[in-house]
């Protein structure tokens, strides 16, 4: 759920929809929704323009087949090579997180080629033209399967839309001294405190410690795992650095204070702007007839997506490359595929229909 405390929005979502016998999490549903939904779409286009049926059986696999493998080998090349170097044998392991957008459309784009050449036997961009509208759906979807997991954080923000992640924070903090996340309470207070002009809010944490006793080294350990350098990650909170803060409660709960830091929720900003694209791209393929250009349709997906992709990392904290960076990985991978839209855009002509 979401609640109002101080000046920001507490996000405060489980990213498991359902934990029982297997785990589904809300990341895992919109994933399967934007491929139930996109089938749908690129189903009455290929109705509309009298394409045989079973293609989009075909046209299924090869799009699950390309995206997945292409996400994952996009973030695993793109994102975290070294890490995965030294564990090859995880590289395939989805289910653990780690997928790349630009990984995923090169990969689409290579298993749409291999698709017209062995199933439909048209142009590239036939395909392209469709399945791009209904991409930008789910690219949408996934961001918001992203914020379900917070996770690809934005920056700090003083503004009161920030999101603190307190599902997060709770479930690092219950890591740290070895509790269950659901027994984590935070309360909030009137403190606040500011560090170079800028001014954050406090909350106080209850950690139940049940039959242990109180480690006297707990309130320093926890000061330096997350101290105030934290503001420089993509941490969600910074602990106190006065140890007399840490208190012992008669029912031996132990009482910390934390700073928190909220963040500009760039996953909402994401999907907003490819649910946007979504529908300048159906309004061109329904109500302009863009499908009759070839590449048209794929040339606006890639201008658009990459370039409100571009806008957006300005305001995500950096993923791979250090701070001090130009640019975000993201905004790297980018720029070449939005020069790739503005080819096949200003270059898309007019399909010989009668061919």
């Amino acid at each position: 759920m979401i609640s109002n405390f101080y000046l920001y929005i507490s996000w405060n979502v489980d990213p498991a929809l359902y934990d029982g016998f297997i785990t589904l999490r809300y990341y895992s549903l919109f994933f399967a929704l934007s491929f139930i939904i996109g089938f749908q779409i690129v189903k009455k286009m290929f109705d509309n323009e009298s394409a045989p049926e079973q293609w989009m059986d075909k046209l299924l696999v090869y799009t699950v087949i390309g995206t997945i493998l292409g996400a994952r080998l996009g973030h695993v090349i793109f994102y975290e090579p070294n890490y995965y170097l030294e564990n090859i044998s995880e590289i395939l392991m989805v289910w653990k997180g780690g997928l790349a957008s630009h990984g995923a459309a090169v990969a689409l784009i290579i298993s749409m080629w291999i698709f017209s050449k062995k199933v439909t036997h048209k142009k590239t961009m036939w395909t392209m033209d469709k399945l791009v509208v209904a991409v930008a759906l789910a690219a949408g979807f996934i961001r918001v399967g992203n914020l379900m997991n917070s996770e690809i954080v934005g920056v700090r923000t003083e503004s009161e839309s920030g999101f603190f992640y307190e599902y997060k924070a709770k479930n690092q903090i219950a890591s740290f001294f070895s509790v269950e996340s659901e027994k984590i309470h935070l309360n909030e207070t009137s403190i606040d405190t500011t560090i170079n002009d800028i001014k954050y809010s406090q909350l106080k944490v209850s950690v139940p410690l049940g039959n242990k006793k109180m480690n006297p080294y707990y309130s320093e350990a926890f000061s330096n795992a997350f101290n105030f350098q934290a503001i420089d990650s993509d941490a969600d909170f910074f602990s106190s650095n006065d140890k007399n803060d840490f208190i012992v409660s008669s029912t031996n709960e132990l009482i910390l204070p934390i700073y928190i830091i909220p963040r500009i929720p760039t996953q909402l900003y994401e999907a907003i702007s490819y649910w946007l694209i979504f529908c300048f791209l159906f309004w061109g393929y329904w109500k302009r007839d863009w499908y009759l250009y070839s590449g048209k349709l794929f040339g606006a997906f890639f201008t658009l997506l990459f370039a409100s992709r571009f806008i957006v990392e300005f305001f995500k904290e950096h993923q791979t490359l250090e701070n001090s960076s130009l640019l975000t990985m993201g905004q790297y991978l980018s720029i070449p595929l939005v020069g790739v839209g503005l080819y096949f855009w200003i270059k898309s002509k007019k399909i010989d229909t009668h061919k």
